[in-house]
């Protein structure tokens, strides 16, 4: 736990090494304990023992902090990705904030519900294979989105929602066939790839989904994979997407709601806003960005 104090490179910006100035710890030498944020990590390990992880609060907070201003011209929902980190103290955190969620699962949305319970009217419930017992878990939590990755899956969802009596609010996802430099194990906006709705059916889709009584066309969602490093095939594709939503609207649906998926820690936030304002434009709609990046350097691995 001590070391001589160097410039540190790669450390998350919540830990440091410190000396101590205060206490029986108090170092008189040029030595320092590493600390996250005004706490040393070895009264952590002395309190809790190891291995455990420990994560800095403020690190997240400065995170949403810094996606909510980098969108602060685009009316905007930030939802957190749970599978990046379940945590419930963190995704407490983040409710008490404001911040919406993202899941995948029953099991997420159930998490979400135990932290923060009123922030279901701020969950999207995306992911492949949701079961008809998580669409009805959802339904009764009364979220504010499914975002419907496939046909079938859209009709199983009217059928659980006539059930309940109830209209879930829908938004496809879409394939907008937009490539994007990342591994290709990871990559899912071309339209070789399984995941989505093909851009030019989208249209025909929604006219049917619109038919039921039971759902609610309420936007268009779009996901081209993880760990982009590059603006430009976000730009791409929501502008695509505005192309689809002229159309919808064109239609007579009412499309509250854009979905820009996965935003990478990698892409400066102001860079991406900028990408996304110039389409945002074109829809006028609000956005609900699903983002990953608080999970990214605000923790540390404490091992005996």
């Amino acid at each position: 736990m001590k070391r001589a104090v160097q410039p540190q490179t790669g450390r998350p910006p919540a830990f440091a090494y410190r000396q101590l100035s205060t206490g029986i710890f108090r170092l008189r030498s040029a030595q320092s304990l590493l600390h996250c944020d005004s706490v040393p990590l070895s009264r952590i390990a002395e309190r809790f023992g190891t291995p455990l992880y420990v994560y800095s609060a403020s690190a997240v907070r400065e995170r949403l902090r810094a996606f909510d201003r980098a969108f602060r011209n685009i009316p905007h929902t930030i939802c957190y990705s749970v599978k990046a980190n379940s945590n419930l103290s963190i995704l407490r955190l983040l409710g008490k904030m404001g911040c919406g969620f993202d899941v995948v699962s029953g099991g997420e949305l159930e998490r979400v519900l135990r932290v923060e319970k009123p922030a279901a009217k701020k969950v999207v419930f995306s992911g492949v294979g949701k079961t008809s017992e998580e669409m009805n878990a959802a339904l009764k939590a009364r979220i504010l989105l499914f975002n419907v990755e496939s046909e079938s899956e859209l009709w199983m969802l009217a059928e659980c929602a006539a059930r309940l009596r109830q209209r879930a609010r829908v938004a496809l996802r879409v394939n907008p066939d937009v490539p994007a430099d990342t591994h290709p194990y990871i990559s899912t906006g071309l339209h070789e790839h399984k995941f989505g709705i093909p851009i030019r059916e989208a249209r025909k889709l929604y006219a049917q989904a619109s038919g039921s009584k039971y759902l609610q066309v309420s936007g268009v969602s779009v996901h081209i994979g993880s760990q982009i490093t590059e603006v430009e095939p976000f730009g791409q594709a929501i502008g695509r997407v505005a192309d689809l939503v002229d159309q919808l609207l064109a239609d007579g649906h009412n499309i509250e709601y854009v979905v820009p998926c996965a935003v990478s820690r990698y892409i400066f936030c102001s860079n991406l806003d900028a990408a996304l304002l110039a389409q945002r434009a074109r829809c006028s709609r609000e956005c609900c960005i699903e983002r990953r990046t608080a999970r990214g350097n605000f923790w540390w691995w404490m091992q005996p």
